[in-house]
């Protein structure tokens, strides 16, 4: 058994467990990873979605998981825990991100980490849906990564729009 440092705690061993313990979801992982390892992410927003029970969160997890390891600012965010309304997303931000009171970029509390967005249960912040993809995700830095995980695909305007379609990815999760 590896000696632990005596910085670490049981929420990382426990993660480190989840993580060691997860399976599948290999072509899904390789593509946050080279994301994540661009200098110019690939994308800037990953939807991933599928039925309940599918293993989104335990895949945003292993995102999560990624992301910090490679030194990333994560956010994550669940729809089953915010009122569905800009304010409150804002409010949830503010506790890792610079978010000016006005209309403004939302930084990260350094300029060389990257942002690492992410939403789970994207379908309960529906009513949001056009206010993050005008209002809220182009104020966050031109690197920065989200990836939103709900049962449902995006809406069409993500398509609708040409910059957008660019760039976004969308995987759609099936059974293992």
């Amino acid at each position: 058994m590896a000696k632990m440092r005596s910085a670490d705690t049981l929420g990382d061993l426990l993660a480190s467990r989840r993580r060691r313990r997860f399976v599948g979801r290999a072509s899904e992982i390789e593509l946050f990873r080279v994301a994540l390892e661009s200098a110019e992410p690939l994308f800037s927003m990953l939807h991933v979605h599928g039925p309940a029970g599918i293993g989104k969160t335990s895949l945003l997890d292993v995102f999560a998981g990624l992301a910090a390891d490679a030194g990333a600012i994560v956010v994550r965010l669940d729809g089953r825990d915010l009122v569905p309304s800009p304010p409150a997303v804002l409010e949830a931000l503010r506790g890792v991100l610079e978010v000016p009171e006005a209309e403004g970029a939302i930084l990260g509390p350094s300029d060389t980490a990257r942002v690492v967005l992410l939403l789970d249960t994207y379908e309960r912040l529906a009513p949001l849906d056009d206010w993050v993809r005008t209002g809220l995700l182009p104020r966050l830095p031109a690197t920065a990564l989200t990836v939103a995980a709900g049962r449902t695909p995006p809406g069409s305007a993500w398509r609708a729009d040409p910059a957008w379609r660019e760039l976004l990815r969308v995987v759609s999760l099936r059974n293992l």
